[in-house]
């Protein structure tokens, strides 16, 4: 990271921190916070807010997000777990409930993973329930029924049906949901063809994004390198999407220069979101310049996802790696 750009985030916190105090601290600030990768400056806030006052569902919910983004999935259970008993009728509670539950699963031993896989959908359907029309929760819910087998409560019946409820609300999402179904049952064929009517009904490069991870799923590398290009040029905001298209990039071992270039443009340029946080970003930066040769510069970036980030193990075992 430039040293402008280190000074100009530590200013913005500075002020933050005078603007506000940190006991009262609006929830978008601290938000902002993580969003902008300063992922220890929003702990340390929300755990000050949380000591005058321990029964704020939303601050727990938030900071369940940050460890989730910090991928400390224990920390991020027991977070979300107190936000949902605090606010149990709060749809996003129990979206972020599921997340935590089901990232704890894929990181826990296979005994322990059937356990978490039934609260994972237990949440998601509570989420939906609560709220038929958060989107999200019925994308994650459709997700986990492709992809659970039946006696966890899985079904792509069941899938089929969240894809049916949506339609009226947001047909790219139902036409997303059937693309997996597809993809899932091996009918690439069917799943392309989905995954152009959802681009159809949603143009722009979120779904162009889409369609390449269906590209790299069918190893048709060309595509998605093709498909990784005209998501980027239409991106104008530069946003968490380019994020993506570089994890795409580095994943298949392909176009590693325009990787790095897209994430340049995100962490210098971009609107930042959620979806990645800037210390993830510059993780992931490591990660291409590891992998292109250019070990003094993934140092650099690992360094400075750590700095900000202080929980987040794998900038720590990539800078153990390095011999930092």
């Amino acid at each position: 990271m430039p040293v402008p750009r280190l000074f100009s985030l530590v200013l913005t916190f500075v002020l933050a921190l005078s603007a506000v105090s940190p006991a009262n601290a609006p929830l978008d600030s601290v938000h902002q916070l993580l969003v902008n990768g300063e992922a220890d400056a929003a702990i340390r806030m929300l755990k000050t807010s949380l000591s005058t006052n321990p029964s704020g569902a939303a601050e727990h919910n938030l900071l369940c997000r940050v460890h989730y983004a910090e991928e400390s999935w224990d920390a991020a259970v027991s977070e979300c777990e107190r936000a949902a008993k605090l606010n149990p009728n709060s749809s996003l509670n129990q979206l972020w409930l599921g997340r935590a539950y089901g990232e704890k699963a894929e990181h826990s031993s296979w005994f322990t993973a059937i356990n978490l896989a039934k609260k994972t959908r237990i949440a998601f359907e509570k989420a939906v329930e609560l709220d038929p029309r958060n989107i999200e929760a019925r994308s994650d819910l459709s997700e986990y029924y492709i992809e659970a087998p039946g006696f966890l409560g899985g079904g792509t019946n069941k899938a089929a049906a969240q894809a049916n409820a949506v339609e009226k609300i947001e047909p790219a999402t139902a036409y997303w949901i059937r693309a997996r179904i597809a993809e899932h049952e091996k009918h690439n064929s069917d799943a392309e063809q989905q995954y152009k009517k959802a681009l159809q009904a949603d143009p722009g490069h979120r779904r162009i994004f889409d369609l390449a991870s269906f590209y790299r799923r069918a190893n048709r590398l060309d595509e998605l390198e093709a498909a990784v290009k005209q998501s980027a040029k239409l991106n104008t905001k530069n946003d968490s999407a380019l994020f993506d298209s570089a994890s795409l990039l580095l994943r298949v071992n392909r176009n590693l220069p325009l990787a790095v270039t897209l994430l340049q443009r995100y962490i210098d340029q971009g609107e930042k979101s959620e979806d990645a946080p800037v210390f993830q970003a510059q993780y992931l930066l490591g990660q291409v310049l590891e992998k292109s040769g250019d070990a003094a510069g993934a140092k650099k970036a690992y360094l400075t996802a750590k700095a900000s980030a202080s929980d987040f193990a794998p900038a720590t075992a990539a800078l153990k790696r390095l011999g930092a």
